[in-house]
């Protein structure tokens, strides 16, 4: 079974302007269903291996499915290694994007050894923090966090500090204004900077405004009864309204604010949210962000994980400890609805086909489908 899945997007376009859009997904929302029958140690060793796009988040998310569930109450340094696992997970991802694929959009080579640096420091921090997969079976506490030695964390900073920011991260974080984020790109020293400024030398900034409300941080007692109906898992809605998941609605900063009060949601104000939130992971460890249990231990849970791509819902039902239903509702199926901020954030694109392409791809990366992707403009 393909557990990825792919993306089609099209555009209909008349008169140079985008008039509708169609997203269809062949991705398997129901590929959980292979845990049904299973244990949950089973299960779990499995999960990350099943769904390796995020197989951290999807591996914390899970386990705090089944403790809940299973009326487990996992400690706070527990809960501390996992955020810090999956938010190293979020920055390797982030950088993958910056590294690899925001070059491809300037006409530039990947920063495919830098990539390769990064990859090596943060699988070197991981395995200070945690050597083996201990934080992710439930009812297995940790104790004090291994903090280990500091070079890693201290050598990613000065890899980022080069390739990314051309300053140190906490520097370019002291920015609250829009002027002060148009001289750093204009000084185009790295990828990062040159795509911002292409973007507002294009005046693309305000590209792909979206109405598209954030999903509100919802309980275990709201999304409970939502999970039993198949459709919330492949279309989902939020009180009959299509709802985004992101860095974006996650992120906060006063220069995002700024930025969301001129440009909105649009395409510099993602790319600035993405950064930001790189240079917040590389320099300190997310906050906690356990669901809430209203119910534990009466067989049913549902686990919460802030992965890179946006909110990751994992539900499970349990006889004992043998899996009688299982349901994951990814950030993919939120944000790439048929009606969702997608849609919504690329109808109205207007220029050449050459133009409408070329914003539509960088609207797209910068919401992230997580799948690969085919996009159309008919």
């Amino acid at each position: 079974m393909d557990f990825e899945g792919r993306l089609n997007i099209r555009l209909h376009a008349r008169g140079g302007r985008v008039e509708g859009v169609e997203i269809r997904s062949s991705r398997p929302v129901h590929a959980s269903r292979v845990f049904v029958g299973k244990g949950v140690e089973a299960a779990l060793s499995l999960l990350p291996l099943l769904f390796s796009v995020c197989g951290t988040a999807q591996a914390c998310a899970g386990v705090r499915a089944c403790e809940q569930a299973l009326g487990h109450s996992p400690g706070p340094e527990t809960e501390r290694l996992r955020e810090a696992l999956v938010g190293l997970e979020t920055l390797q991802q982030h950088l993958w994007h910056l590294m690899l694929r925001w070059p491809a959009f300037l006409g530039e080579a990947p920063l495919e050894e830098a990539m390769i640096g990064a990859r090596r420091l943060l699988d070197a921090r991981r395995r200070q923090l945690s050597p083996d997969e201990g934080p992710f079976r439930p009812g297995r506490e940790v104790g004090k966090i291994r903090e280990g030695e500091p070079a890693a964390g201290e050598a990613l900073v000065r890899l980022l500090a080069e390739t990314v920011f051309g300053e140190p991260p906490e520097a370019w974080l002291e920015r609250v204004a829009l002027a002060e984020l148009e001289a750093w790109a204009a000084g185009r020293r790295t990828v990062a900077a040159r795509l911002l400024d292409q973007v507002m030398a294009r005046n693309w900034q305000g590209v792909g405004r979206s109405p598209v409300p954030p999903l509100p941080l919802l309980q275990e007692a709201q999304l409970r009864p939502a999970f039993r109906e198949d459709a919330f898992v492949e279309r989902p809605r939020w009180q009959g309204v299509c709802r985004e998941t992101s860095a974006l609605t996650r992120t906060r900063s006063p220069l995002l604010q700024r930025l969301h009060d001129t440009l909105g949601n649009g395409l510099l104000t993602r790319l600035v949210a993405r950064l930001t939130e790189v240079a917040r992971l590389a320099l300190e460890p997310p906050a906690l962000a356990p669901l809430p249990a209203d119910g534990a231990g009466e067989g049913t849970g549902i686990g919460r994980a802030e992965a890179a791509r946006g909110r990751l819902f994992h539900r499970v039902e349990l006889d004992g400890e043998r899996i009688l239903d299982y349901r994951i509702l990814a950030p993919t199926e939120w944000n790439f609805h048929p009606r969702g901020v997608v849609a919504s954030s690329l109808s109205g694109i207007a220029g050449t086909a050459a133009e409408m392409e070329r914003q539509a791809r960088l609207v797209v990366d910068a919401i992230d489908p997580c799948v690969g992707y085919d996009l159309e403009i008919c």
